[in-house]
């Protein structure tokens, strides 16, 4: 019935606006509050995505009403921008949805901020409140004070936040709270390690439950035909996709179901994440070896996702597709780059991992800025966003555990190097960008944004203990005082969680020791990639590559090639079987 109500109002609205012109929005440009004070005008920003089904909805009746547009265009300069397009504005509204509707003032100061479709009459009323009385709304504010020597979260305020998790829990369907059903990587992460933990004397099951039970239901929103995994479901059994297909979407899903199927070694973990690849290699590569960005749900206002998808592979190409945004940004082919290398440390189908390093050296050519970072869509300083930096420098650890070479590892150091330089917030925590010269009202205040903050702790960590350098260590302890100050107001963040456990202790570190050209090392190597933890500090020390990027640990020479397990300034024996390497790697792991 939804679907056909709206099936009826955009057509109804079609007819009624058929003549109407759309609003000549403007770019966003912060000079545009300049000519706001000259023109005595409002801002209306309208951020929306091409893969926004209510965004279109919007465009296509609120935004082509006559009256409406006069008094937009009397009274406000319109802005439209793809979120996608432009990550710090993005950050700066995505809790406010798509479509996010905010009103600024000649000074950058926010009048008015509303989520979702917003029909005609209700627009109408509250550009008139707004033109009436444009006072400003008080600003959501985040951070508690925080210990500024605290680099831990304290073990009341952990367990606290495993009860909070728990607490959202749906024991019936999977998935958590009482909306939408989708993948939060650092959920599943957290979940699964905890479903396995090695050291503590725990109970597990529940942990079991919470990853199992989600991973199954997530199954319901992979497209049967074509694969990827489809945004979210609106049901709580998972039965009610919403058909849009979205990198990010890919990516967590392909890092929950990998790391599912190396702990538990489930075929159908293994055959969902096959099934999201095969979507992004064969309909999200450009001929370039870039991908592309997002697929919409819908065809058009006519066919709508549920029935477009519900057709046969044939039936589908017989027609009108829902379309692909073609952009390629660094950030999108960052998460590809690295969940493909990640997909192919299982499976060793060696044309996943030469998609990701034909993506990889794409990026470097096509979006690697000037300074060292990366531009989102260009190569180009004014463009650099820490999304676009961290997923490249992800991308190259990924690809450095992939396939031992140590330019990937020196790539990751050096973007690292560059977010440290660029996006360190003052006080704690990293920021999207820093904010623009001259930049106003809330726009001069600089946006962090969670998973982000998350993603660069566990990043320059890792970094630390695979390099030996103190200052990627220092700058991890720089983002967890944020992440601290996140838990110490009460959100729930499990990316925190696991940042702050990674912090405490060594990872998982195996070593092997042969030659590259040796198949006996190979498949020692081959065997150690799949252990299962993100955590874990890999190297392959063939010795005609000199001494290893650090080397804390003396490895003698052997006469075969042979794998080692280190941890806390010891080694295991050293193993020569494929079959051994994760019982040694296990034995060490600090968990």
């Amino acid at each position: 019935m939804r679907r056909l109500f709206l099936l009826c109002l955009l057509l109804f609205a079609g007819a009624a606006h058929a003549e109407t012109p759309s609003l000549p929005w403007q770019k966003w440009d912060p000079a545009l509050f300049d000519r706001a004070a000259r023109e005595h005008k409002y801002i209306l920003l309208h951020m929306a995505a091409v893969w926004c089904h209510w965004c279109h909805v919007m465009e296509g009746t609120t935004y082509r009403d006559p009256a409406i547009q006069k008094t937009i265009l009397d009274k406000f300069i319109p802005v439209r921008v793809d979120q996608d397009a432009d990550p710090e504005l993005s950050y700066r509204y995505e809790d406010w949805g798509w479509p996010a509707t905010i009103m600024l003032d000649k000074d950058g100061n926010e009048i008015f901020k509303r989520r979702g479709y917003l029909p005609p009459e209700l627009f109408s009323k509250l550009l008139a409140a707004v033109i009436d009385d444009p006072s400003a709304l008080p600003a959501l504010t985040r951070g508690a004070d925080v210990d500024p020597n605290a680099v831990a979260l304290a073990p009341a305020r952990r367990d606290e936040l495993e009860a909070l998790l728990l607490k959202g829990y749906d024991r019936a369907h999977g998935g958590f709270g009482d909306g939408q059903r989708f993948i939060q990587a650092d959920t599943m992460e957290w979940a699964l390690e905890r479903g396995r933990d090695l050291k503590r004397n725990t109970d597990t099951a529940t942990w079991k439950d919470v990853s199992t039970r989600t991973l199954a239901g997530a199954r319901k929103i992979i497209d049967p035909v074509w694969g990827g995994m489809y945004q979210y479901s609106d049901k709580l059994d998972w039965s009610g996709p919403h058909f849009e297909k979205l990198l990010n979407i890919q990516r967590d899903a392909l890092r929950s179901y990998v790391l599912a199927y190396e702990i538990g070694r489930d075929p159908a973990d293994l055959a969902a994440a096959k099934d999201i690849a095969r979507w992004l290699m064969d309909f999200m590569r450009a001929d370039s070896g870039a991908f592309f960005t997002s697929q919409d749900a819908d065809v058009s206002a006519a066919e709508h996702g549920d029935v477009f998808y519900a057709k046969t592979d044939a039936a589908r190409r017989a027609g009108p597709q829902p379309p692909i945004d073609r952009h390629s940004y660094a950030r999108e082919n960052g998460w590809a780059i690295a969940s493909l290398a990640t997909l192919h440390d299982i499976t060793g189908d060696t044309a996943q991992l030469a998609a990701a390093q034909r993506a990889y050296d794409w990026v470097l050519a096509n979006r690697h800025a000037p300074n060292g970072g990366f531009g989102h869509s260009r190569a180009a300083d004014d463009d650099t966003h820490l999304g676009d930096t961290l997923a490249m420098a992800e991308a190259a650890l990924a690809l450095y555990r992939s396939t031992a070479q140590r330019r990937y590892l020196a790539d990751a150091e050096a973007f690292a190097t560059v977010i440290a330089r660029d996006h360190k917030a003052q006080g704690n925590g990293f920021m999207v960008r820093a904010p623009e010269p001259g930049a106003k009202g809330v726009l001069a205040k600089p946006v962090r944004q969670i998973d982000e903050n998350v993603a660069t702790v566990r990043l320059f960590n890792l970094l630390a203990r695979a390099t030996g350098k103190g200052a990627f260590r220092a700058d991890a302890e720089h983002g967890m005082r944020y992440l601290i100050s996140l838990a110490d107001d009460g959100l729930v963040v499990p990316g925190a969680l696991l940042a702050d456990r990674e912090l405490g202790r060594e990872p998982a570190h195996v070593t092997i020791v042969g030659g590259k050209d040796d198949p006996e090392a190979q498949a020692l190597y081959a065997a150690a990639r799949t252990y299962p933890a993100r955590y874990l500090r890999i190297e392959w020390l063939d010795r005609r590559e000199g001494p290893l990027p650090q080397a804390d640990v003396d490895y003698p020479e052997m006469p075969q090639a042979a794998a080692f397990a280190c941890a806390n300034g010891t080694c295991s024996l050293p193993v020569f079987t494929a079959a051994e390497v994760h019982r040694i790697v296990t034995k060490v792991d600090n968990r």
